[in-house]
């Protein structure tokens, strides 16, 4: 029984993963997305929002409907430490389909860890240069993505 219920979930992962790298790569050529480290200065079209634990957040003015945001609502707040581009969390207030998104960044980034933490799903993926971290919560249909650079994480 219970290979009948992996096997369609290996399969939607995997379908998710294909959706991802499209995403990824549409994002990069026609969303203009702002280069991980690139100084706040080439940056236009955003609004300081607040600072918090020496990162300043700044909302978009103007969002390109694309990635995620091509089958979500978004809002998308870029974090800047010491002048650099080092986060970008998109928030989603009422999800369409929380599996397409999930597989979307499965797609780039492979299979996440996954565990339950009071009342929200949170999905993690890591690579090299980027830490993604998605909380979505089932009952609200709200989700969170937080994508962190690495190389700009604050030391302890």
């Amino acid at each position: 029984m219970k290979k009948f219920v992996l096997v369609p979930i290996a399969l939607l992962v995997l379908l998710l993963m294909t959706s991802l790298s499209c995403f990824a790569l549409a994002e990069a050529e026609e969303c203009n997305s702002i280069p991980w480290g690139d100084p706040l200065t080439t940056v236009e079209q955003l609004s300081f929002s607040h600072a918090a634990g020496g990162i300043k957040y700044y909302t978009v003015n103007k969002v390109e409907a694309c990635g995620i945001a091509m089958i979500e609502d978004t809002r998308v707040t870029y974090g800047f430490s010491k002048g650099k581009l080092y986060t970008t969390i998109v928030e989603i207030d009422k999800a369409k389909d929380i599996k397409n998104v999930i597989s979307i960044l499965m797609d780039s980034y492979g299979l996440p860890n996954h565990k339950k933490e009071d009342g929200w799903d949170i999905y993690r993926w890591e690579n090299d240069d980027l830490k993604i971290k998605l909380k979505s919560q089932y009952s609200t249909d709200r989700i969170k993505i937080g994508t962190y650079y690495k190389p700009l994480i604050p030391k302890e």
